[in-house]
């Protein structure tokens, strides 16, 4: 798990823009992503030991066109309103400035296990850009499927509706790895000498994200 995260925190990295501002962290943690960008604010809907602020990413409290980046990493799908997100999401990047999730994926492969093995809501029937209901009541409530829905299922609904904040990359991966890390709290599947080979396999095995993939990277700009 240590080694899957920081994959994607440097994929997070990776991606984000270069204009001048504070790349502010939404639902830090416990401030991993200090250890990739020292320079983060790390933000969290409660207080907690490791954020600098207490920030509600429905009604975040920066100026309009201040940010340079908003990061997300496992928190899209507890954000119970989205649209609400994505609109302060607009209003507060600089010209430039991105907005970067990791999240789950929903996968033929993938949907399955979450619902069988994962504690969280997996919901593909829900509405992708309306107040669920079902989000919200307490910090850790969720629907994994959020990410699929609004980016992927309804591309063409999402693109109309913030076309100043079009999707400039995004990825589908963790086909192996990922499911068989075990998670946070189940029994690791696989022996650590097989997480080069395997991650190996993973990028042979791209062409496939769509049908295998257990998360994705989106990233929107400010245009």
């Amino acid at each position: 798990m240590r080694r899957e995260y920081a994959g994607f925190y440097h994929r997070i990295v990776g991606r984000l823009s270069r204009v001048p501002g504070p790349t502010v962290e939404l639902g830090s943690g416990i401030g991993k992503f200090k250890a990739f960008k020292p320079d983060a604010v790390m933000t969290d809907v409660e207080p907690t030991r490791w954020a600098e602020a207490v920030v509600d990413a429905e009604a975040l409290p920066y100026e309009d066109g201040t940010i340079a980046n908003l990061v997300l990493l496992d928190v899209f799908h507890h954000v119970p309103d989205p649209a609400r997100f994505l609109d302060e999401a607009a209003r507060v990047l600089r010209l430039g400035g991105r907005v970067v999730i990791v999240d789950p994926y929903c996968s033929p492969l993938s949907t399955p296990v979450y619902r069988r093995f994962h504690h969280e809501r997996t919901d593909l029937a829900a509405l992708a850009f309306e107040r669920d209901a079902q989000t919200g009541a307490t910090a850790l409530d969720s629907n994994q499927a959020r990410a699929t829905l609004v980016f992927y299922r309804h591309r063409d609904q999402y693109l109309r509706r913030w076309p100043s904040l079009p999707i400039v990359a995004d990825e589908r991966f963790s086909f192996l790895v990922y499911p068989l890390s075990g998670g946070f709290t189940r029994p690791a599947l696989l022996p650590a000498f097989l997480y080069r080979p395997l991650s190996v396999l993973e990028r042979a095995l791209r062409p496939a994200a769509q049908l295998l993939a257990f998360r994705c990277l989106v990233v929107l700009e400010r245009r």
